[in-house]
């Protein structure tokens, strides 16, 4: 089944993402949108700027952006990738920030007239050197809910559904909210559906998309399981291709 891979990074080992794009097509990945991050070993915005370049109408840009930053800042890291193509921008609210704060009105502005994605870590970040002074308090759904609903125009994504303790959160804005979407990617976006938890039945499949943190040869063992978890949750051939490809596809502006 052709995929679309919502939420990916480049690795040192594979700074250009050659091999990965090989990969990708071995297993009818056929696009994948790449993330910033600004933790030591994986992409920077700049490297993410070359992988994108490198691989045009296959792979496209999400740009990292701090919040802890100077607004003006942000507006500027924003406005100079915007520039170059990038189709998003990526948070990590466990470093400290509400997304949700009046003070950043600017930035979602900014965010909105340039017609932006907006994927977010949401939920637990695995427990390590550079992560020990994280939080999860404020890297949920719930802590979008005002910009989502001031700037409906802003189509917001909660990585790992938003979470394990909180993945309820997403059930909640992506029934409620058009602009509200979440992937399933690893781990808490997968063990929510491994777990079958109260509420998944009620999802609406058009807001749900798939996302891997790089899955790599792992595609096609995960085409086979999410295809037979949606099945069991009674979901229709038609929604697992909207899962798989198809709302991430409108999202991008692949498909209209």
């Amino acid at each position: 089944m052709k995929k679309i891979d919502i939420h990916i990074h480049a690795k040192e080992d594979d700074p250009y993402m050659d091999r990965y794009v090989e990969i990708m097509d071995k297993y009818n990945v056929v696009a994948a949108l790449v993330h910033g991050v600004k933790i030591p070993g994986l992409s920077s915005n700049e490297n993410v700027l070359k992988v994108v370049k490198r691989h045009p109408k296959k792979l496209y840009g999400s740009v990292y952006v701090d919040f802890r930053m100077p607004i003006k800042k942000c507006i500027d890291l924003i406005k100079k990738y915007s520039d170059f193509g990038f189709k998003s921008i990526k948070l990590f609210p466990n470093y400290g920030y509400d997304p949700n704060d009046d003070k950043f009105e600017p930035i979602w502005k900014e965010v909105e007239k340039r017609k932006l994605l907006c994927l977010s870590h949401c939920g637990w970040l695995i427990l390590n050197e550079h992560t020990k002074d994280s939080s999860a308090l404020t890297a949920s759904p719930f802590h979008f809910e005002v910009p989502a609903k001031r700037h409906p125009n802003i189509n917001f994504i909660f990585a790992h559904f938003g979470g394990a303790a909180t993945y309820l959160e997403t059930i909640v804005l992506t029934s409620r909210l058009k602009n509200a979407f979440a992937d399933t990617c690893p781990g808490w976006g997968k063990w929510v559906f491994e777990n079958e938890l109260p509420g998944l039945k009620s999802l609406h499949i058009d807001q749900i998309m798939y996302g891997t943190d790089n899955a790599g040869e792992n595609y096609g063992k995960d085409e086979i399981w999410w295809t037979k978890k949606l099945k069991k949750l009674g979901y229709s051939e038609e929604d697992i291709y909207k899962y798989f490809y198809l709302n991430a596809a409108k999202l991008l502006g692949i498909e209209k």
